[in-house]
């Protein structure tokens, strides 16, 4: 096993599964394929899948980037990701990975310039990052109305910056509009198996990042809502998705330095995906 780069706490999060038109999402992760999902398996597909759909995550994030410290960045940054689970980078049929569509990261407040470097730096390690204007821009998502708990989450990626007056260049990406559940079509357990698939980087090689929610104050919560993908931030994706199943929690993530892809499929830790 490879050492640990460091723990980067998420102090919280919101993942949504968006059920997309598979073949837009094949066509998205060429030159791999996707993997038949394993809907038989009813720990993580107890009420199966749509037909001639795949999964899509959509995620949005508030995080301390402790691991770029020692450049003296600003530790708060905010986190968005399009990324296709199930995905067959090794050609063995089975084992299943983590495809980057789109990922962002974004300044905490509004200082979106405090984000271009980690972006850079992500890039060259592999990750392609887009630097991102995050509503709400202090947290992953925010509370809009009290009566009936109703959040909201909005990605959009900077193509101009304007520092000086703003907001400058911009293009929606994605919109989540989302309440508490009480009938969750997935457990928690689905999207920590998703999220721990490790991801295919652009330099041949892929990265485990796994989020550990094995503590005290997870604070999980099922969500339901909508969720606007919007071309072109979103792409082939783009379209409203009714009734889309969601989860929210605190938990800490460890980065590992990129590796084989055969290595880390072999060293997925079943903590994390527990």
């Amino acid at each position: 096993m490879l050492d640990v780069k460091q723990a980067d706490p998420v102090h919280c999060l919101a993942f949504f599964i968006v059920p997309v038109d598979q073949a837009a999402v094949a066509a998205a992760v060429k030159p791999y394929n996707l993997l038949p999902l394993p809907t038989a398996d009813t720990s993580l597909f107890p009420n199966g899948f749509p037909q001639g759909k795949f999964p899509v995550l959509v995620a949005s994030t508030f995080q301390s980037d402790i691991r770029m410290g020692d450049l003296q960045l600003p530790k708060q940054l905010l986190g968005g990701s399009l990324q296709v689970p199930y995905v067959d980078r090794l050609g063995d049929g089975k084992t299943p990975f983590l495809f980057n569509i789109k990922q962002f990261v974004g300044g905490y407040n509004g200082a979106d310039i405090s984000a271009s470097v980690p972006a850079l730096v992500g890039t060259l390690g592999g990750t392609t990052l887009f630097v991102a204007q995050f509503v709400p821009s202090i947290a992953p998502y925010e509370l809009i109305s009290s009566s009936d708990p109703e959040f909201i989450t909005q990605i959009k990626q900077i193509v101009v910056p304007n520092p000086v007056s703003g907001p400058g260049v911009t293009l929606e990406v994605a919109d989540a509009d989302f309440f508490t559940s009480t009938t969750p079509q997935f457990p928690a357990h689905t999207y920590h198996e998703f999220i721990s698939q490790p991801l295919i980087l652009t330099n041949t090689l892929c990265q485990r990042n796994p989020i550990f929610f094995n503590f005290t104050f997870t604070d999980e919560v099922f969500r339901q809502g909508s969720v606007t993908l919007v071309e072109p931030g979103a792409g082939a994706f783009q379209g409203v998705y009714q009734g889309v199943q969601g989860y929210s929690a605190s938990g800490n993530q460890l980065g590992y330095n990129a590796e084989s892809c055969q290595s880390a499929a072999a060293e997925v830790d079943p903590v994390a995906v527990a």
